[in-house]
């Protein structure tokens, strides 16, 4: 397959990174003064907790110093940037490469949030016209525990990001007629917010009922909240709620505090949670909350469960997978009396800790693993024991999140800890090597379609379900929700 892919700007021949190394001319190297960089649209907070951000580039002061500072860039040396390989130097400086995002927003809130969701919403299946929007769902690791919160978020009027004017004239006929960028159009934040027991390790919403939500407390306990009252909120000012609910179901039965949870794509009001202590537990719904399976646990780890996933198609909704610090990936089948055998174990899928998992949506047998040492594999879970299909260790430090694009079958997103996100397509074939190129293209495989930079150790991320190839990440730094243009 050929490694050109098509996107709704630009038409790429292989790899593209949103950032390049530029050599910036001594004549812009002694100016103060910035600017918000253009393509990088802030999320305007609507309350006193949050806080937009935006990057900045250094612009002279002057006209004519612009003028000049123009030609020296002009002439100055562009490179792809290649992370943990190169550093920056005096007189060199990381810029965001516009042309290569269709859309590009950043928000932060007060405290980090390293655990997100996104939620599904009414307003249409496949969207793609601009401004979008989009609901997300947060959980903050605070300095002090009574400031913890579950953010209930709106981020609307997400706009195209701007080309800098390089866009060609039918591209600005399109863009005005379907409501796209304008310079002074603004994205806006609104939220509504809970307060939470505790720091917020991960939280996941129902993908049958967004307003259900669950969270894995740092103080060792498992949380169901009703966040019904904030989500219409949302949406309509004069909707009254409880501003400090209690959570509707708490677990305390886990030894110690955990990360994985997951709830059931297939089989309402089902779930997971997995701990440190290796057991995971199985939630079941009844009437007026869950029974959960802490009396039968699945007990197969030797080591704390990292991440949970049940698998996604329809004819599988008892199938679920798990990773751990163990070096494992398994399978199991809810469905099993034994719950202390998988049904499929690959005992040393990475050699060292297994961080995140993820099925595949549109070919059923395929799971995506990441660990440790910055590697990731995909396994056909029907034959594991010829090895993974594909084995990648491009990335230097450890894989931190991963997910399968929810309609392309070869395309995933991987998060790194080295400060990237990459995607991938799998169909690409080696055919690219040798081809022409800037410098220091030939460090990129073939199968590296974009790597997404500007985020402090990203920890989460996840392909919107229903903005076409919209994908939103979260870090110590803040949020990202972005669109490349080769996707």
């Amino acid at each position: 397959m050929s490694s050109k892919r098509e996107g709704a700007n630009c038409t790429c021949d292989g790899f593209l990174s949103g950032w390049c190394l530029t050599v910036v001319p001594p004549a812009m190297n002694d100016t103060t003064a910035s600017l918000p960089l253009k393509p990088v649209r802030p999320l305007a907070p609507s309350g006193p907790c949050l806080a937009a951000v935006r990057s900045h580039y250094l612009l002279p002061e002057d006209e004519e110093e612009e003028e000049e500072g123009e030609e020296a860039a002009a002439e100055g040396e562009q490179r792809i940037w290649r992370p943990g390989v190169d550093e920056l130097q005096e007189g060199e400086q990381l810029d965001v490469e516009p042309g290569t995002y269709d859309m590009l927003h950043r928000a932060q809130v007060e405290w980090p949030c390293l655990s997100f969701d996104v939620l599904r919403d009414d307003l249409g299946a496949q969207r793609t016209t601009y401004p979008m929007t989009a609901y997300v769902v947060a959980g903050t690791q605070a300095d002090q525990v009574a400031d913890n919160r579950i953010y209930v978020m709106k981020w609307s009027r997400l706009y195209r990001t701007s080309k800098d004017g390089r866009e060609e004239d039918d591209d600005d006929e399109d863009d005005e007629s379907s409501g796209d960028s304008e310079d002074d159009h603004e994205a806006v934040l609104e939220f509504k917010g809970v307060p939470h027991p505790g720091g917020v390790n991960r939280i996941r919403a129902m993908p049958q009922a967004g307003h259900i939500v669950a969270t894995w407390a740092d103080s060792g306990k498992v949380h169901m909240w009703n966040l019904m009252g904030q989500r219409k909120a949302l949406d309509n000012k004069a909707e009254k709620y409880v501003a400090n609910p209690k959570p509707i179901h708490t677990c305390e039965a886990h030894s110690q505090e955990g990360f994985a949870m997951d709830f059931n794509p297939q089989n309402t009001g089902h779930f997971l949670s997995g701990g440190n202590d290796g057991a995971i537990f199985l939630w079941e719904p009844v009437a007026g909350g869950w029974n959960v399976g802490s009396s039968s646990p699945f007990t197969g780890h030797s080591g704390s469960v990292e991440d949970l996933h049940w698998k996604r198609d329809a004819g599988s909704k008892a199938i679920f997978a798990s990773c751990g610090s163990d070096h494992s990936v398994r399978v199991w089948d809810v469905r099993e009396k034994s719950r202390s055998k998988a049904a499929v174990l690959i005992s040393e899928a990475h050699g060292c800790d297994v961080n995140a998992i993820s099925w595949s949506p549109c070919v059923a047998e395929l799971l995506v693993s990441g660990a440790d040492d910055g590697s990731f594999k995909i396994w056909d879970t029907r034959n594991t024991t010829a090895g993974p299909m594909a084995n990648f260790r491009w990335h230097r430090k450890p894989v931190v999140s991963v997910d399968w694009h929810p309609t392309d079958e070869t395309v995933l997103a991987v998060a790194c800890d080295d400060d990237c996100i990459s995607l991938w397509d799998m169909a690409v074939e080696d055919d690219a090597v040798g081809r022409d190129g800037p410098p220091g293209a030939e460090h990129f495989p073939p199968q590296l379609l974009f790597l997404h930079q500007g985020q402090r150790e990203p920890k989460e991320l996840r392909w919107h379900p229903q903005l076409p190839s919209v994908c939103v990440s979260t870090a110590g730094n803040g949020f990202n929700i972005f669109k490349t243009c080769n996707i």
